[in-house]
Formats: C-alpha cells, structure tokens, sequence
C-alpha cells in the first residue's frame, strides 16, 4: 500500500510533465509560424546559379524600386486641385527627367536583361499613333533639325541598349502625361484645346530625353497638335540658355567631388563592397578597375538589374550578387547625396548652373499672364536638370527626386477677380506631386489656400531673381558670380 501511495504521486508528476512539455511545443510551433514570413523577409538571397536570385520586396529594399517608378506604380499627386471659381490657371512649366534607360557603362550580361514593357492600351494607342504619323511623313519633329534622324521608339524593344530609353520608359511617360490630363482637365478648359503657338518643348539632344518628351505629351495633349509642334534643343543638361559657361562651376563641381572622394577614402568598408559587387557587373578588365571603385557606378548599373525584376549577375563557383550588397551601396549613396547638399560649394553650383533655366522660366511665367506666350512649357532633362533646380530654389533634400520619370511642375494662377493683369498673379511649385511651395525661401508672403495648398506670389520670384539671386555670393550679377574666386 505504502508503494503505490508513492507511485501515484510519481505517475501525476511524469503525467503533467508530458502534458507540460507537449504545451510548450505547441506554443512554439505556433511563434513560428506567426513570425516565418517576417524572417523570410530579411533572409538572403542563396548564392547560387540555379536560383534566379532577383531582388524580393522588404523593409529594407522598397526604397530600392521606388526609384525605378514602375508604370503602374505612378500615381496623381496635387496637380491642379485648387478651386476653379477662384484661381485662374493661366499655364504650366513642366520639367521631366527623362524614364528608365539603360545603363551608362557596358554591363556584363546586359542581353539578358528584358527591358520590354506590358502592353497596356495606352502603349498600343502610342504605337499606332507614330506608325500612322511616320507613314504621312507630316511630323515637324521628323524634319530637318537637331533630333532629325531620332527614332521615335527605342531600337530594340527587348533589349537595355547604353544610355538608351527602354520600352518600361516610355510606357512612364505615358503614364505621366495621360495622369496629368486627368488631373488638370476638369480644371483648365484650355488643354482641350491647346494649339502649336501655346506650346513650347526643349530637349537636350539625347535620344531618351526626345522619346520621353513625346510620350508625356502623346498623354498630355492633343493628338493632332502634338503633330505639329516643334522642338527645341537644350545644349546643356541644365537648360542654361543664354546664361552658359561659367568657369565657377567647374571649380565648385571639383571641390564637391572631391569631399565625396574623402568620405568614400573614410569608408574603406564601402569601397570594398562596391569593388567587389563590380566585378560581376562590369564587363571589361579596364572599366571594372575604375567604375568598380566608384558607388555611384555600380548604383547605376544595378538599377538595370533591379528595375526589370530581372536574376542578380552570378559568376559561380564564386558566386553571386547578394542582397546585402545592393542595400549596402543604395544606402551609401543615397547619404553620399544627402551630405552633398549640405555642401556649401554644392548649393553655389547649383545657384550659377540653374541660372540660365530659372531666368527661362520666370519668362515665361510672363508671357503666360500677359496673354502673349505660351501656355504649356516643357522641359525634357535629365537628373541633374532637376536636383540643381530644386537646390537653387532651396527645396528640401528628397531622395526620390531622382528617380525614373521625375517631374516638377509650376503651375501659374490668377485670381479671377483681379482687374489688373500685373496684379494678383502667383504660381504653386509641385514636386513628383508633392506640394513644395512653403519649402522656396524667397516665397515671403505666400497664401495659403488650405491645410496643404500654398501659392507664391509672382513678384516674390521676379524680386528674387533680380535683386537677391546671387546675395548669398556677395556679388550682384552672373558675370561677377562666374569669375569670383570662393574661399571653401
């Protein structure tokens, strides 16, 4: 009796030991799989040849594929919501960079890289609209003049050719422009109807930037205008005009690469990363000696990769580009970027290269108000065209500035009770959509029109381009500013 008295106890204890321990497993197996798909995020990609090794979606990569702005990614922002009864819009300036492009140095692997496009309606309307136009031969911008000769497509739809436009580029633009249609329709009755005289485009000679002109206004505009209008060429990335070659900036854009030149020098973890992710992306022994050294370089090169879904260069049995690299460089860069403009030498290059195009504009704003210029404005840059823009006029550091298909916009208003043309005139400034007109320095008096809404008054911009443009050099005029020796 005494030992089954002490083995029941004994029994109850094993018994809820087990019960315990099965509980526990259980609990276990459930913490698992509640957190599996957070660790399958952050798991890298396996370094072999057999797996298509793309770049997946997570926290750490998303700012990634932003930069390439997929199509269908591309969205309306704040253009044109201000009240019609009120506000009369008078017309646009619309600067753009140009849409996905190749890379700028050959890339090992480039042929395998798919740089079509998804046939959407709008793509075919656009094709078939160019076939119908090359077939008449009655295209101004087919003529004689600087783009003469330009195809209107790019050459291989297929393929990522060198610093040429690909077929997800154009399909950008058309997005852009048939979005920006939406957005200002309903309230600007005169797009409907905007003629050959209402219109003027500038592109830098450049192919990408020529096809993505059209396409933006292939959405923007109407068909038969768009046959007809002429472009204009910008010989210089920034749109100077008149107000070139100024022997500072060459100066200026020395000391800045030479600061990034120093905190790259104070990363050696970073030059080793970009060396050794090079070496499977360029092509040639030469050109991965110097570009496999430069962040920046291998950015652009993987952005081929990344922004057509496409595998990771692998070289096995080395291996493969990993996923550690990619966020490693894009992180770096993008601080490089950041420090950059904070860089005193930074904001006066960009105060003299953005002259020329901040004068053009201010024209024009003009013109539009008095009735004698156009009323649509386009500019097709590139990235520096519109980063050294938004520095000269003092907006925030935004890293997705630079991306695919980038725009920003000035959109110029009249208040409808106003008498006076010289009064009562403003302008709003858009970024990628993004209302930025409290962040311009020189807007003193802006009026607020709602929580989100500002509009700058036309005078503030002309004062400042007259009177404190170039304050800040201690100088009073281009010339002076151009010739001026600074102390960094």
């Amino acid at each position: 009796m005494v030992l089954k008295a002490i083995r029941m106890p004994q029994s109850k204890a094993i018994h809820c030991y087990l019960l315990m321990t099965i509980w526990i497993l259980l609990i276990i197996i459930g913490v698992y799989k509640f957190i599996e798909p957070k660790e399958k995020l952050v798991e890298p990609i396996l370094e072999t040849a057999d797996t298509w090794n793309r770049l997946s979606v997570d926290v750490k990569t998303k700012r990634i594929f932003k930069i390439c702005n997929f199509p269908e990614e591309i969205t309306p922002g704040s253009e044109g919501i201000l009240p019609s009864q009120k506000w009369m819009l008078k017309g646009l300036l619309i600067l753009i960079r140009h849409g996905d492009r190749g890379p700028l140095q050959h890339v090992k692997k480039i042929s395998s890289i798919s740089c079509n496009s998804k046939n959407t309606d709008l793509l075919t309307m656009y094709m078939a609209y160019l076939t119908n136009q090359t077939l008449s031969g009655k295209v101004t911008w087919a003529g004689p003049g600087p783009f003469h000769g330009f195809s209107f497509l790019p050459t291989h739809s297929t393929q990522c050719q060198l610093g040429q436009l690909t077929m997800q580029g154009i399909s950008q633009l058309l997005t852009l422009g048939h979005i920006m249609k939406n957005s200002y329709v309903s309230v600007w009755e005169k797009l409907k109807t905007l003629d050959v005289q209402d219109i003027i485009v500038y592109s830098t000679r450049y192919r990408r930037t020529f096809q993505s002109a059209l396409a933006l206004l292939f959405g923007l505009i109407p068909h038969d205008t768009l046959s007809k209008i002429n472009l204009y060429e910008s010989q210089s990335m920034s749109f100077c005009f008149r107000d070139c070659g100024c022997v500072a900036t060459d100066k200026l854009w020395k000391n800045v690469k030479k600061k990034i030149s120093q905190q790259l020098r104070s990363h050696p973890a970073i030059e080793h990363l970009a060396e050794s992710t090079g070496k499977y992306l360029f092509s040639s022994n030469a050109e991965q000696g110097v570009l496999s050294k430069d962040p920046h370089s291998v950015r652009d090169a993987l952005l081929s990769f990344v922004c057509h879904r496409n595998s990771l260069p692998c070289e096995m049995p080395v291996g493969c580009i990993r996923r550690q690299n990619i966020v490693g460089i894009f992180a770096y860069t993008d601080w490089v970027n950041y420090q950059k403009w904070r860089n005193i030498s930074w904001k006066r290059y960009c105060l003299l290269k953005s002259y020329g195009l901040i004068r053009h504009i201010v024209q024009q704003m003009l013109h539009m108000v008095s009735g004698n210029g156009p009323s649509l404005v386009l500019y097709s840059g590139h990235d520096h065209t519109l980063e050294q823009l938004a520095s000269a006029l003092g907006l925030h550091h935004d890293s997705f500035l630079l991306r695919y298909a980038a725009r920003i916009i000035f959109e110029v208003y009249q208040e409808n009770r106003t008498v006076n043309q010289a009064e009562g005139i403003y302008f709003r400034l858009l970024e990628n959509g993004k209302d930025v007109t409290k962040q311009i320095g020189f807007c003193k008096n802006t009026v607020k029109v709602d929580s989100k809404t500002s509009l700058c008054k036309m005078e503030d911009i002309v004062r400042f381009l007259h009177d404190d443009y170039f304050s800040s050099l201690n100088v009073t005029n281009f010339k002076d500013a151009c010739t001026q020796k600074y102390v960094w």
